[in-house]
């Protein structure tokens, strides 16, 4: 009787043990298969922001090295020397989290524009970042001529090919 109780025991701390890391590389997992691009640009006073600078470039592989503090980074990022391709890899990632990476703050105290695929929207920051989207913004002055230089969708699938850091 005690040698089956013992059994049943180990039995169960197995299934316990089993089923939660299941569940662990489940979510693991989850995480790691989201993987895509947006084009952005910011204009402000007219002046288009040059995001190419090593200092705005997530330097580590996608999906390596990560630690909790560096949760927020792998939600929206940079690579290559490329500063108009975003590469997202978590589930509702906001443009928010993107500038907060780039420690770019964005001056609300002057008029702020924004599009998306060329259709004007609100509250840019805490539009989600899609998939192949086009975003530009405008802080200050806007001028709605800037819009044919956005960023296509021809580009960012260039920059997918060529990506070497995911």
């Amino acid at each position: 009787m005690k040698q089956r109780t013992i059994i049943l025991g180990l039995l169960f701390v197995s299934v316990v043990l089993m089923v939660s890391l299941f569940t662990y590389f489940k979510q693991f997992k989850k995480a790691k298969d989201v993987h895509y691009h947006a084009g952005f640009q910011v204009y402000a006073d007219g002046k288009l922001q040059d995001f190419s600078d090593a200092k705005f470039m997530h330097i580590m592989p996608c999906g390596e090295g990560e630690h909790k503090e560096d949760e927020n980074l792998e939600k929206a990022h940079l690579h290559d020397g490329v500063g108009d391709v975003v590469h997202v890899h978590r589930e509702n990632v906001f443009w928010r989290d993107l500038f907060k990476n780039l420690n770019f703050k964005i001056d609300q105290s002057k008029p702020l524009e924004s599009y998306v695929n060329g259709k004007k929207v609100e509250d840019i920051l805490d539009y989600p970042i899609k998939s192949y989207d086009s975003v530009v913004i405008f802080i200050g002055k806007s001028d709605k001529n800037l819009l044919k230089n956005a960023v296509t969708k021809e580009k960012i699938v260039e920059v997918e090919k060529k990506s070497e850091g995911c």
